[in-house]
């Protein structure tokens, strides 16, 4: 909560119906106590076998409330726009339907990563990818710049399961990151923290331990870089930044 931007807190004051899926108790209980009609979406993920159908369903849950032609807010953890597809596809459609729309911005688990570590991301580039995404395409990755892999617990999973253990995929992985960092790369699990006076969860360990670490729901790993990247000396030359 004390990372709402006054712009966010007074559109939540201002709404008449807001829709929202936070993991924080405490900020539920707040949403509530401020907005007479308040619904979580989360029930929807019990309803839908697939993921991907609890999310085309919230989307869809939140297009038929603007037909009330009143002010809706959703909420969302994090940034609105990050992992945060039901919202972003509400927002776009609604838009394309004439509805007036805006997105306002918020601090989002990488602007924590960055901070807490102190992570200058332009100072060796920084590449960021969602788990699965990274390992089922081809991504072309060197070990030379800062690298953010999310939702590592949850590798390769379709289904809503609240119990899915994260060992099989991390492992895999770890097997695939093996190409380009040794296996003794100490790398990080981070959690940024969800309240005020308590601190992220900082934890560096082996790449070859993620399989049996303690990863949640919420664990961001970051690998620092390995190497010095290449210096491409004809690109040097044509800017002027060789002298003689």
């Amino acid at each position: 909560m004390s990372h709402l931007s006054i712009e966010a807190k007074a559109a939540i004051l201002h709404a008449d119906t807001l829709f929202y899926l936070v993991n924080e108790p405490a900020m539920r209980a707040w949403l509530h106590e401020t907005v007479t009609h308040c619904v979580s979406l989360d029930y929807l993920y019990e309803q839908y076998h697939l993921r991907k159908d609890a999310y085309c369903a919230m989307t869809e849950t939140i297009l038929r409330a603007l037909e009330s032609k009143k002010n809706i807010c959703i909420v969302l953890e994090g940034h609105p726009t990050m992992f945060a597809k039901p919202a972003l596809d509400a927002a776009i459609k609604a838009k394309q339907n004439n509805y007036f729309t805006r997105i306002l911005p918020g601090i989002s688990s990488e602007d924590y990563l960055f901070a807490e570590l102190q992570i200058d991301p332009g100072s060796c580039g920084c590449q960021s990818y969602e788990a699965t995404d990274f390992l089922i395409h081809k991504r072309m990755f060197d070990g030379c710049s800062h690298l953010i892999l999310w939702q590592v617990s949850v590798i390769g999973m379709l289904k809503h399961d609240p119990h899915h253990q994260h060992q099989k995929g991390t492992q895999i992985l770890v097997e695939y990151l093996s190409q380009r960092y040794p296996l003794n790369h100490e790398v990080f699990l981070f959690e940024g923290s969800q309240y005020p006076q308590i601190k992220s969860r900082i934890e560096m360990v082996n790449l070859s331990a993620l399989p049996n670490a303690n990863i949640s729901r919420i664990t961001t790993l970051y690998l620092p870089p390995v190497a010095k990247p290449q210096l491409n000396l004809e690109m040097m030359e044509k800017l002027n930044l060789i002298y003689e």
